[in-house]
């Protein structure tokens, strides 16, 4: 596979870019709790190289010009000022550096597959490259070689099923198109792996996703329904197997079309797409800001009892867009994807006009129920094939003039300074968490002091992290540094419980009566069926009572 890469055309800039991109939304956490951030932070430096080189020392480029450039202009500066009104502005800048990334690999890629000669095909091989490399390690993930936590290449089962699935729809371009025997038969084997690996993933979305595209493909590209028929029957009874074994007790996953309506996500989702609505009417033109839903939708959680969902991410990229940027940025978000439709159309009576209808569809399904624009092995290689498509057809070159690429160099650079700080600190809040899960103290107050507390300022669960470590100060009984983390937590989340709770510790021990009675009632109010909280507030309502009688007497 590697050696057809190396045919399509000589090695170039280009092409190690879009390699290196390719494979940078693979990387592990490197310690991290999550790995994205040291996914969007290679991402960054990558670009920032090809730019540098671009700009710098590339001596035979044309200078390339996207036309109505004034479109991205005035919506640069709608989604700096909408960072600027968010409540947590911290939390805004987390957001906006990998909105950078990504318009940074979009315009990198528009001018790489530019100077490529047939980069579709390109394209096409290295998703194929990476959809095998993808596939063995999901396979040998599910049979316990490398540990006993199944997620895939990605620390999520629904990420890993959605990469592979859409790199799938490259792989059956290539089978269409591919005249050698022997080549079609190493395709088919890679294909029958994806298969295997996304039905082992036991993701409802790849689930059906593979079915939808089989049958898109059907329909649409006549030529190889043959193949088609073949590897839909194939995908079918491999399915059929994997439920009818005790394969799938492994995962504990069982999907059927008729539960999907009592599946609990699913009812999870309903409920952040009318929480999301609900924050839309409050805010409509211009949002709450960027990354402001995490802590935004918390005041809308279940107060029935303590127990709370942190939904993250409202499981709809397009609701969340609506919620954070607004109406304005709504609209400039689902413009691409518009312009983008419009674009495709142009390849009509190509071939890749099927390719791109199905990219097109794929990426849109996921984006209504899931979060891939949050996700860079999802969305990245969607970005990949836009920038094709875009370079096709909407820019033109002028030889001897400046490019303006060195904008975004200056955007780059503290993007990936900010990625950094967020890499950094997921790895010391698995330690915090871990601590707090536990109720130890694994850090002494020396390093404690030396953790970076506000860039970002919240955790991935969306508690502060100052809330964390104000337990240490708690423990050592210096209750003074404990408030004043406190006081900050509530002005980046003002609804986190744990904050809460914590504060009403130190207002019970500190002796603030009156303050720890005002927080107390306020969570019975939150949480009327806590029975925990009742009695805490009953008992500070009889000290607050005998300690006037005394004063009385």
């Amino acid at each position: 596979m590697f050696a057809r890469i190396k045919q399509i055309n000589k090695y170039s800039i280009e092409k190690t870019y879009l390699i290196l991109v390719c494979f940078s939304t693979l990387l592990p956490g490197f310690g991290a709790i999550d790995n994205n951030p040291v996914r969007w932070m290679s991402l960054g430096f990558i670009s920032v190289l090809f730019i540098i080189y671009d700009s710098f020392l590339n001596k035979n480029q044309s200078k390339i010009y996207f036309k109505n450039s004034w479109i991205i202009i005035l919506s640069s500066v709608y989604v700096s000022v909408n960072t600027l009104m968010s409540d947590n502005l911290n939390e805004s800048l987390i957001s906006l550096y990998k909105l950078v990334v990504i318009v940074s690999v979009f315009y990198s890629c528009y001018i790489a597959t530019k100077r490529i000669r047939n980069p579709l095909l390109f394209i096409c091989y290295l998703f194929t490259f990476s959809l095998f490399f993808e596939s063995v390690y999901t396979i040998f993930d599910f049979l316990n070689f490398f540990n006993n936590s199944f997620t895939g290449i990605s620390q999520n089962r629904n990420i890993s099923s959605s990469s592979l699935v859409f790199k799938l729809i490259f792989l059956i371009y290539l089978i269409d198109n591919s005249t050698l025997i022997s080549r079609k038969i190493n395709l088919k084997i890679i294909e029958v792996l994806a298969l295997i690996s996304i039905i082992c993933l036991q993701s409802r979305l790849g689930l059906y996703s593979i079915f939808g595209i089989y049958i898109l493909y059907l329909i649409l590209m006549k030529s190889s329904r043959k193949n088609i028929i073949i590897s839909l029957i194939a995908g079918l009874l491999f399915f059929q197997y994997f439920n009818t074994t005790s394969f799938e007790n492994k995962i504990q996953k069982n999907y059927t079309f008729q539960n999907i309506s009592f599946d609990t996500s699913t009812q999870q989702r309903f409920s952040f797409y009318k929480t999301s609505l609900s924050l839309f009417k409050q805010k409509p033109f211009f949002g709450h800001g960027l990354g402001s839903w995490k802590y935004k939708s918390l005041q809308y959680g279940n107060q029935q009892n303590q127990d709370i969902l942190v939904p993250y991410y409202t499981h709809n990229d397009f609701l969340q867009i609506l919620m954070e940027a607004g109406l304005i940025g709504f609209l400039i978000y689902a413009s691409f994807f518009w312009i983008l439709f419009l674009n495709i159309l142009k390849f009509r009576g190509d071939k890749s006009f099927v390719l791109m209808l199905i990219v097109l569809v794929v990426i849109l399904t996921n984006s209504f129920i899931n979060f891939p624009i949050h996700r860079p092995q999802e969305y990245i290689p969607f970005i990949v094939v836009s920038s094709f498509i875009f370079s096709n057809k909407n820019i033109y070159e002028k030889n001897n003039q400046s490019n303006r690429s060195s904008f975004l160099l200056i955007l780059l650079i503290p993007s990936l300074v900010l990625a950094k700080n967020e890499y950094s600190s997921l790895k010391v809040q698995g330690v915090l968490i871990n601590d707090y899960k536990k109720n130890e103290f694994s850090l002494d107050l020396k390093e404690i002091e030396k953790i970076k507390y506000k860039l970002p300022n919240l955790s991935y669960n969306v508690v502060p992290i100052s809330t964390y470590l104000s337990r240490y100060y708690f423990n050592k009984n210096r209750f003074i540094e404990s408030t004043k983390l406190l006081a900050y937590s509530l002005k980046v989340n003002r609804n986190d419980l744990l904050t809460k709770e914590l504060l009403l510790k130190n207002y019970i021990f500190t002796d603030q009566k009156e303050r720890a009675y005002e927080l107390a009632k306020d969570l019975v109010s939150d949480f009327p069926e806590n029975k925990g909280y009742k009695l805490i507030l009953q008992a500070i309502l009889n000290d607050i009572k005998k300690q006037s009688q005394r004063m009385n007497d």
